[in-house]
C-alpha cells in the first residue's frame, strides 16, 4: 500500500510506470551522520542530516502547498509543518538507517528534535536518532548504514561522520562494491514480472549491497 510508505517516496512513485520505478534509484538524499555519546562515553544517539534531491524536493514543496511566491524561502509556520509532517513516520518505516554491534541490530528510536528547511531549492531535516539501549564503545566496532532495502532511493554519504561527545574514537568507511551490487539487483530484477513489481515488497532488497559502512571504533577510557 503506497500511502504507508513516507512522504516523498510516495509522491515519487505515484510519478513513475512500474518498469521504471525499478530500474535504479529515483531519490538521491545526501546523507550527513554524527555519533553522539552521553557523559560515560556510551553511544546514545546518531545524529542524521538529509538533503534531497533539486526534483524531489519540488515535488514535496508543490504537493504540500508551500512557497506559493516561488521565491525558494519557506515561512517559520511552514518549517514547523514541515518537520510535523516528516515526524509522523508509518509503524512499518525503519528510516533507512541501520546500526550493528556485536553482529546484532541495535534499536533506534523514530526521529526526535526534527528541523525542516529549504534552501537552495532543496529540502533539508535535520534529526536525532536515540538509542534506547546505549553502547559501551570498547573493542567491539559499531557499524552504521544509511540504505533504502529496495534501492529506490540512494543516500549518498557525506564526508566522513563524527564523533562528539568524547576522544579516543575512529571512523572509517568501507566501500561498498557497486559492481557486485548492481549484478546482484540486475539479476533478482530480471527473475521478476511487472505484476510482481506493482505489489508491495516485491522489489529486489539489496539496497544494503549498495550502501557504504560507516565503522566506529574506540579505545577504552581510562
Amino acid at each position: 500500500m503506497l500511502r504507508a510508505l513516507p512522504l516523498p517516496i510516495f509522491l515519487a512513485l505515484t510519478c513513475l510506470s512500474p518498469g521504471q520505478a525499478g530500474a535504479h534509484p529515483h531519490e538521491f538524499i545526501d546523507t550527513g551522520l554524527t555519533f553522539r555519546t552521553d557523559d560515560e562515553g556510551k553511544l546514545g544517539a546518531i545524529g542524521v542530516v538529509w538533503v534531497w534531491d533539486d526534483l524531489t524536493s519540488m515535488l514535496i514543496i508543490e504537493d504540500l502547498g508551500m512557497d506559493g511566491d516561488g521565491n525558494g524561502e519557506l515561512t517559520a509556520e511552514e518549517k514547523q509543518r514541515l518537520a510535523a509532517q516528516f515526524s509522523q513516520w508509518p509503524e512499518d518505516y525503519g528510516g533507512d538507517l541501520y546500526l550493528t554491534w556485536d553482529g546484532k541490530p541495535v534499536e533506534l528510536t523514530g526521529p526526535l528534535d526534527m528541523k525542516a528547511d529549504y534552501l537552495q531549492g532543496r529540502l533539508v531535516l535535520t534529526y536525532l536518532r536515540a538509542l534506547p539501549e546505549r553502547i559501551r564503545l570498547v573493542q567491539t566496532p559499531v557499524i552504521l548504514q544509511a540504505y533504502d532495502p529496495s534501492y529506490y532511493v540512494f543516500y549518498d554519504l557525506v564526508g566522513i561522520p563524527e564523533v562528539r561527545g568524547r576522544d579516543g574514537c575512529r571512523v572509517s568507511i568501507r566501500k561498498a562494491d557497486i559492481g557486485a551490487a548492481q549484478k546482484l539487483y540486475d539479476r533478482l530484477l530480471g527473475q521478476l514480472t511487472e505484476e510482481e513489481m506493482m505489489e508491495e515488497g516485491k522489489f529486489p532488497e539489496v539496497g544494503g549491497a549498495f550502501a557504504d559502512e560507516v565503522v566506529l571504533e574506540c579505545d577504552a577510557r581510562p
